[in-house]
């Protein structure tokens, strides 16, 4: 019979075991809130509308419509449950960015279409060459002299002498604007568009800028963004 002392199982302590409740769950992705990637969409979308209509000449209205559902798109996919105000906060933005993107579109691409819309019609360039030739008194001398005696003394011309005086200017202007190279037209109507702009103002582009039809995109654009991110939202 072995008597060799064995040892007290009372002295061995149980392995504690931590963290031992079961496999963690990932921590879900973080997301932008909807008003952040509202913007951070909205914006770039109203630089490549911008960007369009100063390559192309044409303010293409669908693209307002593919605005406002990118933009709701964008407020649908970052928000974590569905919300009630998704959808006006998608509609705010969408009007935001159009807005945005017409100011764009009035500040760099119109006086690029409006010089090119010029630069395609003879009678139009003419009509700049006519303006800069005036202000430089660039005419041929015996028709400059005669436009300076009608400035200064309008009734030593009868109107016969006037009406033969702008025939003689229009043609004038027309023939400087067909001799002209293509860099002397393009910087006649540059700065004849530059003078127009002005003149009419930043308001008065913008308001000039807005049709009949813009009523029906942006109409659809902010519609779209309503929709899409209150249906969308997930």
């Amino acid at each position: 019979m072995d008597d060799a002392p064995r040892p007290s199982t009372s002295r061995i302590n149980p392995v504690k075991v931590y963290g031992g409740g079961g496999a963690s769950r990932p921590a879900a992705p973080k997301r932008a809130s909807p008003v952040l990637a509202g913007i951070l969409f909205g914006i770039p979308a109203a630089v490549v509308w911008a960007l369009i209509v100063y390559f192309t000449g044409y303010e293409i209205g669908w693209v307002a419509w593919g605005v406002g559902a990118l933009i709701g798109f964008a407020v649908a996919k970052s928000a974590h449950e569905p919300n009630a105000s998704l959808g006006p906060t998608a509609a705010a933005l969408a009007v935001a960015s159009l807005i945005l993107a017409k100011v764009l579109i009035v500040e760099f691409a119109a006086p690029a279409v409006l010089k090119q819309e010029i630069l395609a019609d003879r009678e139009a360039t003419a009509a700049m060459f006519l303006v800069d030739m005036r202000i430089h008194k660039s005419f041929s001398p015996e028709v400059q002299a005669a436009l300076d005696q009608r400035e200064s003394r309008p009734e030593a011309l009868s109107e016969a002498q006037q009406y033969q005086l702008i025939q003689q200017l229009q043609s004038e202007a027309l023939a400087r604007a067909a001799a002209a190279t293509r860099a002397e037209r393009d910087r006649v109507v540059r700065l004849g568009v530059a003078g127009i702009l002005d003149a009419m103002g930043f308001f008065g582009v913008l308001k000039k800028s807005f049709r009949l039809w813009d009523v029906l995109w942006f109409g659809l654009a902010i519609s779209s963004a309503f929709k899409v991110a209150q249906s969308g939202s997930a």
